[in-house]
């Protein structure tokens, strides 16, 4: 099964590493993300996780890297600070389309 990485500032990366997420890197700028997303490109993850502000600085790296590649699936999400947008496509169908699973939701549904 594929795994999840988050590349994100100090605050969302602990966030997801006591959240479980073991895979949780600390990236305090676009060149620190860049170095960390190339690191890791390659490993066995399914979904890489990246916060907004980062994404953005990195979009053309991300673009290149990604270009030709089905895994991993690249999940922007807002770090520390920024707003919170509606999204179009839900985590949960990303993480069901990376892992071929869905998730079962705490209420006992799903």
């Amino acid at each position: 099964m594929k795994g999840i990485a988050v590349i994100a500032d100090r605050d969302t990366a602990i966030l997801f590493k006591l959240a479980g997420v073991g895979s949780s890197f600390i990236a305090d700028s676009p060149e620190e993300a860049e170095e960390v997303l190339r690191s890791i490109l390659d490993k066995d993850f399914g979904i890489i996780v990246l916060t907004k502000g980062l994404a953005q600085s990195i979009q053309r790296t991300i673009a290149k890297l990604a270009k030709d590649r089905k895994y991993p699936i690249i999940l922007v999400i807002p770090g520390k600070g920024e707003p919170i947008e509606k999204e179009t496509i839900s985590a949960q169908e990303y993480i069901k389309k990376a892992l071929g699973i869905g998730l079962r939701q705490a209420n006992g549904g799903g």
